[in-house]
């Protein structure tokens, strides 16, 4: 069993198929690529919160720049995981508006700009369940 999250590098995947790899959990941030889903080629680093809730179950939360909030839960023992994400209205009619790269002054200024000026809610909402392997 993984023991635990921090400092793992890992490919995860959620039943609606995107597919996230590599995923690079740190100990107070999380780097990710979206390989497979509706916004193919998004890159970011968002700062994380951690916390372990029991032996085996972990848990980490962000938020992200665009203004989604991120919850997952880790189960270790059998590799898989509860996502709760609530993404804005905005974000979530397009999801491909979201390619790019967080690092990118660029990038921010133009997801920055759709946050001010389009609707944040009703908030789109995901909570499923997935897995994740170690890579």
């Amino acid at each position: 069993m993984l023991h635990p999250i921090l400092g793992a590098k890992i490919r995860w995947t959620q039943p609606n198929g995107w597919v996230f790899s590599p995923v690079l959990v740190g100990p107070d941030f999380i780097d990710y690529t979206l390989e497979k889903g509706p916004h193919t080629g998004r890159h970011a680093v968002q700062p994380m919160h951690y916390h372990r809730i029991a032996p085996g179950i972990e848990l980490t939360s962000w938020y992200e720049e665009v203004g989604t909030i991120v919850n997952i839960i880790w189960y270790l023992e059998s590799q898989t995981t509860h996502r709760f994400a609530a993404l804005p209205a905005w974000a979530a009619e397009d999801f491909s508006v979201l390619v790019g790269d967080n690092q990118d002054p660029d990038y921010l200024a133009r997801v920055r700009e759709l946050a001010a000026t389009k609707p944040d809610g009703p908030r789109h909402v995901l909570a499923d369940d997935g897995y994740f392997e170690l890579l």
